[in-house]
């Protein structure tokens, strides 16, 4: 039984507005795919971003501690003062945007625990300065701040590494995501031209 030229065109008009229902489908979930992908690249760089602002806090902190010791000027504490409110800022964000992941959440412990060494110890060559040179000098000379300031470099820089080891994964992903949507679409669009 032969096929009116009405009946071929109705089935190709039928088969095309399927299709294009189907590329309708796959294009939402795949922009929805595609948002997530981007909103996991924007939430690795804000995690860096804050790691980087602990690391300036904690040195913020040390060139004021280090500038009132050396002049005895109480302006200079000004970077100390800013610092130990940024620090505690930066270090809740940073836990609440790695929740989910075990790994720096004891980043941040350990982090935590040499801030609170640094500030301590700055705190004290900042009460020595007040009654005694000689003393804040000494402390300042010990190294004891530098070492424990290198140990905060250390922590922040695995923090980081996780998070370059992630963002080189989301964008890989969110390339990917790109890539297959254009290649779908271009063989949909060629099914579409093949059947009119």
């Amino acid at each position: 039984m032969k096929m009116t030229l009405g009946k071929k065109i109705l089935i190709g008009f039928i088969a095309c507005g399927l299709i294009l229902f189907g590329v309708a489908i796959f294009s939402y979930k795949n922009s929805e795919k595609f948002l997530a992908s981007n909103a996991w690249v924007n939430h690795t760089n804000q995690v860096l971003y804050e790691f980087q602002q602990i690391l300036i806090s904690t040195i913020n902190a040390e060139t004021g501690s280090r500038g009132f010791v050396i002049t005895g000027d109480e302006n200079s504490l000004e970077p100390f003062l800013n610092a130990n409110a940024e620090v505690v800022e930066h270090l809740d964000k940073v836990k609440e945007l790695t929740k989910d992941n075990p790994n720096q959440q004891k980043n941040i412990e350990e982090l935590e625990k040499e801030i609170k060494l640094c500030f301590n110890n700055l705190n004290r060559s900042i009460d020595f300065r007040k009654k005694d040179f000689e003393k804040a000098r000494e402390l300042v000379a010990s190294g004891e701040g530098k070492r424990i300031e290198d140990r905060i470099r250390k922590i922040i820089d695995r923090a980081q590494e996780i998070e370059h080891t992630l963002l080189v994964e989301r964008k890989q992903a969110s390339d990917d995501d790109a890539r297959n949507f254009n290649l779908v679409f271009v063989v949909l669009l060629l099914i579409i031209i093949i059947i009119l």
